[in-house]
């Protein structure tokens, strides 16, 4: 009895509906609008991260007139639930995540047409899922996909096919987007993201732009973290409040309309693949709210 009462509490803590904090003494900051004369880059570290974080923002841009670009650093091939499902098998083989990948980046091609981007402003880089961290902290290293098996980029769609997997080439090709689409606003990962991925993101975009001489506006987003979102489900009547760990960070919220968040519902069913997976599936629900968060990172300077 004792354990079963102690599974109800995790389960309550973990997906519970109730949030006890002190964090909203006073309301967050608006983030502000974007505007015609914007163009927005959106850095995302996996297809769908951009949905997940901005689909609203987009939206709202778009509306607005804003130009919108997105670029993603890899093509999300290394979800192992989703492999499983596509290749029907516990043990997909490494031709398995890379049908995967080619999936994921339809996928966003059909999303991001739900947001009114244009094809040619989705940008792929298609680096190692689950392998940023390692070739920032290696920056002379080959780093080997996980997934794929491969250690050079594999996607005849992507900026530069056939790039081997280390830093400085994906550090010129972020570079290179950067360059072409010249933003005014640059929407990317927190670096205390607990995805290694995401805060590997973070740390390289904002390197990348410091040195490119630019200063775009820095807007950043969180995906994963613990006890975030809260409740851990969908919850569309909810706002999307930031963890209590990081409460002191320089939040601003995006304030969604009921069709902006109808709009981003129906650009995260674009990606299938990823619906497939039971914490994704909650993951993605659970940021469909009356707002979006993101940390003002130009705040700091």
């Amino acid at each position: 009895m004792l354990r079963r009462l102690e599974a109800v509490l995790l389960i309550f803590l973990t997906f519970g509906s109730v949030s006890v904090d002190a964090r909203q003494v006073r309301p967050l900051p608006e983030t502000a609008k974007p505007s015609a004369s914007d163009r927005i880059l959106i850095v995302a570290p996996h297809i769908d991260d951009e949905a997940i974080a901005a689909a609203g923002y987009v939206s709202a841009a778009r509306a607005a007139g804003a130009e919108v670009f997105i670029v993603y650093l890899t093509a999300g091939d290394c979800n192992h639930t989703s492999a499983r499902m596509l290749g029907h098998t516990l043990s997909p083989k490494p031709a398995v995540f890379l049908q995967l990948g080619k999936q994921r980046y339809g996928e966003a091609l059909e999303a991001t047409g739900r947001m009114k981007v244009p094809r040619s402003n989705v940008f792929l880089l298609g680096y190692p899922d689950g392998g940023l961290r390692a070739m920032l902290d290696d920056p002379d290293k080959v780093v080997r996909s996980r997934g794929t098996a491969r250690t050079e980029v594999p996607y005849a769609e992507a900026v530069k096919p056939g790039s081997a997997y280390r830093l400085e080439n994906l550090v010129r090709d972020l570079d290179g987007v950067l360059k072409a689409t010249r933003p005014t606003v640059v929407l990317l990962p927190v670096t205390f993201d607990s995805h290694s991925d995401h805060s590997a993101t973070g740390e390289i975009t904002q390197h990348v732009v410091a040195a490119s001489g630019m200063a775009p506006r820095l807007l950043g987003y969180l995906v994963h973290a613990s006890r975030f979102p809260v409740p851990f489900r969908p919850a569309a009547s909810r706002p999307l409040d930031p963890p209590l760990a990081f409460a002191r960070k320089a939040w601003t919220v995006f304030p969604l309309t009921t069709e902006q968040e109808l709009q981003k519902k129906r650009v995260l069913q674009a990606y299938r693949s990823q619906r497939e997976d039971p914490y994704l599936y909650l993951l993605t629900g659970a940021f469909v709210r009356r707002n979006e968060l993101f940390v003002d990172l130009s705040a700091r300077k």
